[in-house]
């Protein structure tokens, strides 16, 4: 596969297949769902909370046949805690929500693709340093997590996106430098849309030997450094 350079998005692995479900009762046994239990509009919020603990209650306590879940309406922690209960799951995308603690996430050890979206309560990654199977990881949004050190223990990552929150705030995420990329030399696609660096030495990046793909944010520092890496495409 040939080497791309570009300023482009990222080429995630996660998608949406499987149906949009609103109540559990709408759920038929698929391995693919997209969860849709929150932001109801047409609901009371006694019905809303109703349908939430539901499927709180299913996913907490039943053995389901899930293999991925794609969430694009608002998480909550209680909901989030829920969802890693169900230990066969490859794949999780996550929009958005409030869900500081992700603790619970260690229990999901098949993971493969995981994306998870603006969760500006979110401060450690690092529960995600014992993903052993992980191969995407797209932290989307997560403008307060400063710290990447714990992806030297994900031997099988390939992917990785870190960005800044691009919709609602227009934050970046800033990270003191990226020296953690030295410790992951098996990466093979890397995004870091919006990301500033203190150090603003974009440097580590060579450290990636089977990088194939690359997107950087528009920033002066980064056109400054751009001959680097002229010599991958």
């Amino acid at each position: 596969m040939p080497f791309s350079y570009n300023f482009g998005e990222f080429p995630g692995q996660t998608n949406n297949q499987g149906p949009k479900l609103i109540s559990f009762s709408e759920y038929n046994g698929e391995a693919d769902i997209e969860l849709m239990c929150t932001q109801l509009d047409n609901k009371t919020a006694k019905e809303q909370s109703k349908i939430v603990d539901e499927w709180c209650d299913h996913l907490s306590n039943d053995t389901l046949p899930l293999k991925s879940i794609w969430m694009e309406t608002r998480i909550s922690q209680k909901i989030f805690n829920a969802i890693c209960k169900q230990t066969s799951l490859t794949s999780l995308w996550v929009k958005w929500g409030l869900y500081p603690d992700l603790s619970a996430i260690r229990q999901l050890t098949n993971l493969e693709h995981l994306h998870l979206g603006n969760g500006t309560s979110i401060t450690d990654l690092s529960p995600v340093a014992g993903l052993q199977k992980l191969k995407t990881l797209e932290s989307d949004g997560l403008v307060n997590v400063h710290d990447y050190s714990f992806l030297s223990s994900l031997t099988a990552l390939q992917d990785l996106d870190i960005e800044g929150d691009g919709f609602s705030s227009m934050k970046p995420v800033k990270l003191p430098d990226l020296k953690f990329l030295e410790s992951i030399p098996w990466l093979q696609r890397l995004c870091l849309k919006m990301v500033k660096v203190d150090d603003k030495d974009y440097s580590p990046i060579l450290k990636l030997t089977d990088l194939k793909w690359l997107s950087l944010p528009h920033y002066k520092e980064v056109q400054q450094q751009e001959h680097l890496f002229k010599h991958l495409t």
